[in-house]
């Protein structure tokens, strides 16, 4: 009896266990209810002129095609915000429209946030692109020490991206735990092999920027949350918050999975570990004031600018694969499919129940932000921006 009793004491364990280390997978699979009907869910806002009502037109048709809960686009030029709109739930369960101050999760789009910050570090000669971790964080150990902040910033560090890990549940990127300093979320990957000799290779991680958030504290003397806020956020006028957990957030959407005409709530994480690299929620407009500052030099010059948009060569000379800069990708794009070749600096982002994407257009002095509460990709993105910068770029012969 006693052997039964302790044979069924450990397979109850055994399954308690296994539930916690993979309770995403599990949670997945229960609480799914049917979509609301969102056929008659028209914008916030209607306008008058001509362009921005197709604008207006515009984001109808990418709802529809999105299926997600809330799409919130806006759009700056000239250093003005010159056209935004939403559409949809911020919140389904109450029957919450989302509204121009509804914040998404921007995921990966934190990065081009960051490089902001960056930049004013840059300008103030604080620091430097070639400046080595060992300068600034004296918590990093040897494999760390030497990368320069240029191989943090373009993932040529050789720094490993989200695994596995003896934490509940086992995966890093539905990470539920609070960090209470960038030393504690350093703590995840500060002891593990890089995964090739720095320059060599490109290798995308949000933890390069877990490192280079160490690097600027120290620059900068605040903590990275303070810091950003204090010299890029305020001067802006842009309400960014780092996200720890998004429950009692004002105004932060409610982030969905959406599948076959089902929704539910996504698995709940905490972002203290990557605030820099993927922990920032905003709204569009809050995208676009930043967009604007960084196309007009509002927080540092032009020289600054080129730094953080011209791609990093490799240690053979060659440019990374992504067109990786420092925060930024900088590619060209025939969005007209007329041959002419326009230059994009961009960053797309996910997050757990949401997708981002900021776009800036250098040429036409143009940015546009647009943000879901679904889970995705960026890549949705790319071509319902394009749709939407057609309007406000006039096609080139």
């Amino acid at each position: 009896m006693k052997k039964y009793i302790k044979t069924c004491s450990i397979f109850i364990l055994s399954l308690v266990l296994v539930y916690y280390l993979f309770e995403p997978i599990f949670l997945y699979n229960i609480g799914w209810k049917n979509k609301p009907n969102t056929s008659n869910i028209q914008p916030v806002q209607t306008h008058n002129d001509l362009i921005l009502n197709k604008a207006d037109s515009i984001l109808k048709k990418i709802y529809k095609k999105l299926e997600a809960p809330a799409v919130s686009i806006a759009v700056g030029q000239n250093n003005k915000v010159i056209w935004s709109n939403v559409i949809g739930y911020q919140d389904i369960e109450n029957e919450i429209l989302a509204d121009l101050t509804t914040k998404f999760r921007i995921g990966s789009t934190s990065k081009a946030v960051t490089s902001l910050g960056i930049g004013i570090l840059l300008q103030n000669n604080k620091l430097n692109l070639d400046h080595q971790v060992k300068q600034f964080v004296s918590y990093a150990e040897d494999s760390l020490k030497e990368l320069t902040l240029k191989q943090l910033a373009s993932h040529t560090s050789g720094i490993r991206n989200y695994g596995a890990c003896l934490c509940f549940p086992i995966w890093e990127y539905y990470n539920n735990d609070s960090y209470f300093s960038v030393e504690e979320s350093v703590s995840l990957f500060n002891n593990d092999e890089l995964l090739f000799t720095p320059g060599d290779n490109f290798s995308y991680s949000s933890y390069n920027y877990t490192l280079l958030s160490a690097m600027i504290e120290e620059a900068s003397g605040k903590p990275f949350p303070e810091f950003m806020k204090e010299s890029v956020f305020e001067p802006l006028h842009a309400k960014f918050i780092v996200e720890e957990t998004s429950e009692t957030i004002k105004d932060a959407a409610e982030f969905y999975d959406v599948t076959d005409q089902k929704y539910k709530k996504v698995y709940p994480v905490n972002n203290s570990n990557k605030w820099a690299g993927g922990g920032f929620l905003a709204s569009p407009t809050d995208l676009i004031k930043l967009g604007n500052a960084f196309l007009n030099n509002e927080l540092f010059d032009k020289n600054i600018t080129e730094i953080l948009t011209t791609p990093v060569l490799l240690n053979n000379s060659e440019i990374n694969e992504q067109n990786y800069a420092i925060g930024w990708r900088n590619d060209t794009k025939d969005i007209f499919k007329n041959g002419a070749q326009i230059n994009i600096w961009h960053h797309g982002g996910i997050a757990n129940g949401s997708i981002s994407l900021l776009m800036l257009f250098p040429e036409y002095n143009l940015s546009i932000s647009m943000l879901a509460n679904k889970n995705g990709s960026s890549s949705d993105l790319f071509e319902n921006v394009y749709a939407i910068a057609k309007i406000f770029i006039p096609q080139k012969k």
